[in-house]
């Protein structure tokens, strides 16, 4: 549950765990692009030690929390300004940040160039076809939120379909390597009174694999680059 630092559009949580099952040890150098307070950037260091993550935000509130937790940290806004790095980064992260931005695809084409060869770039946006929101929206509801796939900062809507056409499909450069969502399939109170946690797990797993659209919150894409930038 993100829980706001103070009265800006700021948010601080645990992490999100979604992001290390595509991370490894070759993984040193990550950039992570709309980084918050830092917590996937600390999340991060606690699993690979190793690794330096450098951190953007547009939030003076989130520089200053960011700086706690990672290697580096930048103050910038990422629709307005240029971005120089002296070195090259083997992953990009846009986790939940993506659907904030005015234009989304310039912003992952300006970064690129700081991509190494075979780096990965991986994104995390919110799926808006998710079941809750659909049962929302057949009651006449459509109202933005504090936080959550209803965030009222958000800008853009995604579902697992059309995130993939939106995002990396305009970008010559880029190749889906893999497409994924986390989420759950309503059990009611099924789920905590008569299933084990291997068994709601299992049930889980199974509902996101067919029927990812359906029961997806988030939308998960990994891509690499096809040729030299």
């Amino acid at each position: 549950m993100n829980r706001p630092l103070n009265s800006e559009s700021v948010y601080i949580n645990d992490g999100n765990k979604s992001i290390t099952q595509f991370l490894n040890e070759r993984d040193r150098k990550i950039l992570d692009i709309g980084c918050g307070a830092g917590s996937n950037g600390r999340l991060i260091r606690e699993l690979y030690p190793s690794s330096h993550v450098t951190g953007i935000t547009c939030s003076q509130t989130e520089y200053e929390e960011a700086s706690k937790h990672l290697n580096c940290c930048i103050y910038a806004d990422l629709d307005k300004d240029n971005l120089f790095f002296e070195e090259k980064f083997d992953v990009l992260l846009f986790c939940h940040v993506l659907e904030h931005l005015v234009d989304p695809v310039s912003v992952i084409k300006k970064l690129l160039p700081h991509l190494k060869a075979e780096g990965k770039v991986i994104i995390l946006v919110p799926n808006i076809a998710t079941w809750r929101e659909r049962w929302k929206l057949a009651l006449g509801r459509f109202e933005y939120t504090e936080s959550g796939i209803m965030d009222k900062t958000h800008l853009h809507f995604y579902t697992f379909h059309s995130a993939h056409r939106n995002l990396i499909d305009p970008i010559c450069t880029l190749q889906v390597q893999l497409k994924s969502v986390t989420g759950n399939v309503p059990l009611a109170f099924f789920r905590h009174h008569f299933l084990t946690s291997s068994v709601k797990k299992s049930i889980d797993d199974l509902g996101c694999k067919y029927f990812p659209n359906l029961f997806g919150n988030e939308t998960i894409i990994v891509a690499t680059l096809t040729k030299k930038i």
